[in-house]
């Protein structure tokens, strides 16, 4: 049976990520409030909402899987990662951010036809919604699969319907300032529940380091063990995916998924880093 202190807490988490929605609901006095925050964002803001989105359900249980398989070496992938995100922040946030502002642009699609034609921006806003409907649905799935893990009580579709729809209100509810100020308070949840909590007490029940070194095979232990191919293709796998996809989204995309959940009969769940 779920302890009445673990459902307190997954009510009360839940109920403050909607009120968050609710609070820039009456907050949002205009279009551009609405779908990109004003074009008044803070760079904290935006880019712990970016870890955040990036350090969701997926990738947290995707690099708990690599550990297992390689060790302390697929940390090289968040190595790429880092590099990715110095790109993007030096060459393409200051240049896509000036555009915007001046072009007054709302969607991520009109960066490509502003340099090309609507019909290159009408084929990106394609693929950036077949690419984020995927990178979403996994990440909701790895969250409810968390739910569903801790509260033993609620089955996985369960889990998923409730982390979907709510993520759903609060998002489609508040606009921007609603996903960036959600995922700024999640991410702060998570660091905190991972380095007070969850490294700590899992440290202590494996006892220490001893018992690890003891227990794995030391290429688990080395940044050697790796091939540099794997490197390599980390380096033109996650590169793009920090120095494009992430700035994009967050900057102009985030807007198109808006203006998609306000249309009757689509339903696209963004996860927000849940």
């Amino acid at each position: 049976m779920l302890h009445i202190v673990d459902i307190i807490i997954f009510v009360v988490y839940f109920i403050a990520m909607i009120s968050v929605g609710f609070y820039f609901y009456y907050k949002n006095k205009s279009v551009e409030d609405y779908y990109v925050g004003g074009r008044k964002l803070g760079s904290w803001h935006i880019g712990l909402s970016v870890v955040a989105t990036d350090v969701g359900g997926g990738f947290s249980i995707g690099l708990g899987g690599l550990g297992y398989l390689i060790g302390i070496s697929g940390s090289w992938m968040l190595f790429t990662g880092l590099l990715g995100a110095w790109l993007t922040a030096v060459v393409l946030i200051p240049r896509v951010n000036q555009l915007s502002h001046q072009e007054k642009w709302y969607t991520f699609p009109q960066l490509f036809g502003f340099f090309y034609n609507k019909k290159v921006a009408f084929l990106a806003g394609i693929i950036s919604a077949i690419g984020y409907i995927g990178f979403t649905s996994s990440q909701l799935l790895a969250g409810a699969k968390l739910a569903s893990a801790t509260f033993i009580e609620i089955d996985l579709q369960t889990a998923l319907i409730i982390m979907g729809a709510i993520a759903v209100v609060y998002t489609a509810i508040g606009g921007l300032k609603a996903v960036i100020y959600t995922d700024t308070i999640q991410w702060i949840i998570l660091m905190a529940g991972l380095i007070f909590i969850g490294i700590p007490i899992s440290y202590y029940k494996v006892g220490g380091y001893e018992a690890i070194q003891n227990t794995l095979a030391p290429e688990f232990l080395s940044l050697t063990n790796i091939k540099w191919q794997q490197i390599i293709n980390w380096l033109f796998t996650i590169v793009p995916i920090w120095f494009v996809g992430m700035t994009l989204y967050q900057r102009i995309y985030a807007a198109q998924m808006l203006k998609l959940l306000k249309k009757p009969g689509i339903l696209l769940v963004y996860s927000n880093g849940l």
